[in-house]
């Protein structure tokens, strides 16, 4: 696998001059509190928990025997999504800017489904009890210290780091997607999801930029990548386990959900080969504990509205 990780360019002088800030990650993204045993809580008050976002996958994608490059790549995108999460709250502590919240909550859930497969496939965990700030690659860890360090210095900094994270991040998950050692459908399911959102956070911070006339200088991804993505409207989930946009993880706006392939004669529900067709009340449907707004159109479906990154 090849990965960037440890290359780090200072962006600190990105930012000269910025004097405002972004309290929203997206215009339609509505905070969603924590509980303290780290389930997500909906706005429907349902409680979503990350051993549903595993049943999901069970659910929908056959286990098969992983590659050491998938090890390898599920072992970094953990601690990878754990040093974002772990950023981002530190910004939000020491700035309290929502922009920083709202986006730790979203790197939660992406631990939590990488979690879901290195559990599935019965690897060691490489968070484990390891708290804040803390890490078993010790590249993420200089990375941790060096990130964090900048960020801290001030606001216009802290957002610089925030739009770097998530330039980083998708330049690693789209090596991984690209990596012909890396075929396990539910590997990719969960990898394509995580880059969608990583995707939008990008969007976020760089509209912020350009509402101020500050252009990011792309520093991971190609600039034509980086264009592709800013051209583009904040995506919502394809399907992994359910569509609509309702509230949750795997359905609506979250990593697994939105209006994609997940429905009709999707691969995932309606005809399609995983027979979560039919007029049931699954997991992920209207009726389910990501619901939407009536039964859906098989055990996979719903519509539901608002959503959770």
């Amino acid at each position: 696998m090849k990965n960037q990780m440890v290359r780090w360019i200072g962006s600190a002088a990105l930012l000269a001059g910025f004097a405002m800030l972004f309290t929203q990650c997206e215009k339609t993204e509505q905070v969603t509190p924590l509980t303290e045993e780290g389930t997500m809580i909906t706005e429907r008050g349902v409680v979503a928990t990350p051993g549903d976002v595993c049943s999901c996958l069970d659910a929908n994608f056959d286990a098969e025997s992983l590659s050491d490059e998938e090890i390898a790549a599920l072992t970094l995108m953990r601690e990878e999504e754990k040093l974002a999460r772990d950023v981002y709250q530190s910004l939000y502590e020491k700035w309290d800017v929502q922009v920083f919240s709202n986006i730790a909550r979203a790197e939660q859930r992406h631990m939590d489904a990488v979690l879901c497969l290195i559990e599935r496939y019965g690897l060691a965990d490489p968070v484990g009890d390891n708290g804040l700030g803390e890490f078993q690659n010790t590249a993420l860890q200089g990375l941790h210290e060096n990130l964090l360090g900048q960020g801290v210095e001030s606001l216009e900094a802290a957002l610089a780091v925030g739009a770097t994270i998530e330039d980083l991040d998708i330049l690693d998950l789209m090596q991984n997607i690209e990596d012909p050692e890396i075929d396990n459908k539910d590997v990719l399911a969960v990898f394509n999801n995580l880059m969608k959102g990583s995707r939008n956070h990008l969007r976020a911070f760089t509209r912020t930029l350009e509402k101020l006339d500050i252009t990011y200088e792309v520093q991971y991804i190609s600039q034509d990548d980086y264009e592709a993505i800013i051209s583009t409207s904040l995506e919502k989930g394809e399907g992994l386990c359910g569509t609509g946009n309702g509230t949750g993880i795997c359905d609506g706006n979250g990593p697994y959900g939105g209006n994609g392939n997940g429905s009709q004669n999707g691969n995932n529900s309606g005809n399609g080969p995983n027979n979560s067709g039919g007029n049931g009340t699954g997991t992920c449907d209207g009726t389910g504990p990501y619901g939407g707004n009536g039964p859906g159109n098989g055990n996979n479906n719903g519509n539901g509205n608002g959503g959770g990154k």
